[in-house]
């Protein structure tokens, strides 16, 4: 009984492993050679579909917030996406960027709460605007966080020009540039 199925067992491996291979084989084949097929018809259509990115830079790009100036501020990963209708009509912006806020109160002081909500993105035609998403986050003294996704809806025709951000009676402006 346990030889047959010893055998059993053998023969069923062998015959699952065989079966595998030869189907790798065949459709590795027609896979490589449709793929060649189309890469070369659609590049064109791929980089066409691709929407418009921008290059976003913050001058200066580190800051210092609150009375004490114990909320050490840095703006990083910025960028900036043209924003499009399926008729290829611009609908606006979407400007994204993320924060590293260090609390720079000793060990035993204060926390620091930072909320991206307060700040306000002042565009080229006047307005100022505020976030679209992102949250805000606690920082413990002598601390580092990050707050990621912060992001703002820019309507079209319109770039942003400076960064508004507040935090405990302070505000500092950042220029914007996107290029």
């Amino acid at each position: 009984m346990k030889k047959t199925f010893l055998a059993f067992a053998t023969v069923s491996t062998l015959v699952l492993f065989s079966c595998k291979d030869k189907a790798k084989e065949g459709s590795a084949d027609s896979t490589t050679s449709s793929t060649e097929q189309t890469a070369s018809g659609s590049d064109t259509k791929a980089a066409t579909n691709e929407p418009k990115t921008y290059k976003v830079t913050f001058s200066p790009d580190t800051l210092y917030l609150g009375k004490g100036k114990e909320l050490f501020v840095k703006i990083k990963n910025a960028k900036a996406v043209a924003l499009q209708d399926p008729d290829g009509k611009s609908e606006g912006i979407e400007f994204t960027y993320d924060l590293e806020l260090t609390n720079k109160n000793p060990v035993g002081g204060n926390s620091v709460f930072f909320t991206p909500g307060d700040s306000r993105l002042t565009l080229d035609n006047g307005n100022n605007i505020t976030q679209y998403t992102g949250v805000g986050n606690g920082v413990d003294a002598e601390s580092t966080k990050d707050i990621t996704g912060i992001t703002y809806n820019i309507p079209a025709g319109a770039k942003p020009k400076a960064l508004n951000l507040f935090h405990d009676g302070t505000r500092v402006a950042v220029a914007v540039t996107v290029e």
